[in-house]
């Protein structure tokens, strides 16, 4: 077995015209929320508490149309959805039956959604980042 340490593989490779890849940085947790389609829509759990660099899946196992939707001109209420300073809107589209939805955060502060079909009959959610 050959060990070569770090400073030496490092010279190594500069005299090869290389450069030693960064160490990737720690990946955050992914937290997951799921779309209930009874008695109404709802999405569970309806808050959720994250750190910056964190990112939610949001799952719609139904055979009913849904959206994430963190877009205020898309609300049918735009106060129903909030999004921080610096933060910008976006949407997942049309979630059918089984179909996922990912995002990471990646500015701190309090952010309010709306499912836009179902906005109207209560189905809002918040994802608070730290």
């Amino acid at each position: 077995m050959i060990i070569i340490h770090r400073r030496s593989f490092a010279k190594f490779l500069g005299m090869l015209g290389l450069t030693a890849a960064a160490p990737a940085l720690a990946q955050g947790k992914t937290v997951d929320v799921s779309i209930k389609n009874s008695p109404k829509g709802v999405f569970v759990p309806a808050t959720v508490n994250i750190s910056v660099g964190d990112t939610v899946t949001w799952t719609n196992p139904g055979a009913i149309t849904h959206t994430i939707t963190f877009d205020p001109t898309k609300a049918m209420t735009a106060s129903d959805v909030v999004l921080p300073a610096g933060a910008t809107p976006f949407d997942s589209g049309d979630l059918e039956e089984d179909a996922t939805f990912s995002h990471t955060f990646t500015t701190k502060g309090t952010y309010k959604y709306v499912c836009k079909y179902h906005e109207m009959m209560g189905m809002v959610g918040t994802v608070v980042v730290s």
